[in-house]
């Protein structure tokens, strides 16, 4: 073990009780895959998820916050806003954050979760979106990649 000023890193984490564990054991996470289509509504993006572990059914996206790009990167928007996914019959399953930049019919994002309901309940981890706009400006289509754990 490597020496940390005189004694070790571990007898410092145990002796001032700080954990250094990660939030939930390798075998408890999964990577998710999935394909998402969204439209732009009066309330934001509703759309429709196809993905693994159990991750199907519909979405709902509302920014909450926008700014523009900087002036070397014209055309181009931040947002951050609160990401639902929910089963087919509209219950919640995941609410995430979602912080992202669109531009050139292009968008990329991060989502955090932050909330999970029914089979999700007291679910972390997080997904990365990435895709375009599909020739109609109103219509996003993107690929999901991440990793759900549960506790």
């Amino acid at each position: 073990m490597r020496m940390f000023g005189g004694s070790t890193l571990w007898g410092l984490v145990v002796g001032t009780g700080i954990a250094l564990a990660p939030s939930a054991l390798a075998g408890e996470c999964k990577e998710v895959h999935a394909d998402l289509v969204e439209v732009q509504t009066t309330s934001g993006f509703e759309g429709n998820v196809e993905g693994n572990h159990g991750l199907r059914g519909t979405t709902h996206f509302k920014a909450d916050s926008a700014a523009k790009g900087p002036s070397t990167s014209p055309g181009w928007i931040s947002y951050s806003g609160y990401f639902t996914y929910k089963t087919a019959s509209g219950d919640i399953l995941l609410v995430t954050r979602e912080t992202g930049v669109t531009g050139m019919g292009r968008v990329t994002a991060f989502q955090v979760i932050i909330d999970g309901y029914g089979e999700f309940s007291g679910a972390t981890g997080y997904f990365f979106v990435s895709g375009s706009m599909s020739g109609d400006p109103t219509t996003v289509v993107t690929q999901v990649t991440g990793e759900i754990c549960l506790p």
